[in-house]
């Protein structure tokens, strides 16, 4: 299997990578990384039905590959489905939907 060791993992979990994959314990060098908010569109799906409160269809959710090699799912707000396309340049944006949660989304770069 793939090493972890030096990998970027998303979301953020402590694991011990002597233990193996996915086995908590104690870690040493353990840091956060900083991320541009930058990326690319990797994949997308335009959301057709069913209705989502809240929301006007269609809408577009996109997995964005970031350079500091991860891959974050979020709605693309502000831009026309036809208008998407892989490789396309976005950037993260927050939406805040009410007093307690705050969704990533992307917009087009």
């Amino acid at each position: 299997h793939p090493s972890i060791v030096g990998s970027v993992p998303f979301p953020a979990v402590r694991t011990n990578p002597a233990r193996g994959a996915g086995k908590s314990g104690p870690q040493k060098n353990v840091r956060g990384t900083v991320a541009s908010g930058l990326g690319t569109v990797y994949s997308y799906v335009v959301h057709h039905h069913p209705p989502v409160p809240g929301k006007r269809l269609p809408f577009v959710v996109a997995l964005v590959e970031l350079p500091e090699g991860v891959r974050v799912l979020g709605e693309l707000i502000d831009v026309e489905p036809d208008r998407v396309h892989v490789g396309l340049a976005v950037r993260a944006v927050f939406l805040r939907i009410d007093d307690q949660t705050t969704l990533p989304a992307w917009e087009v770069a």
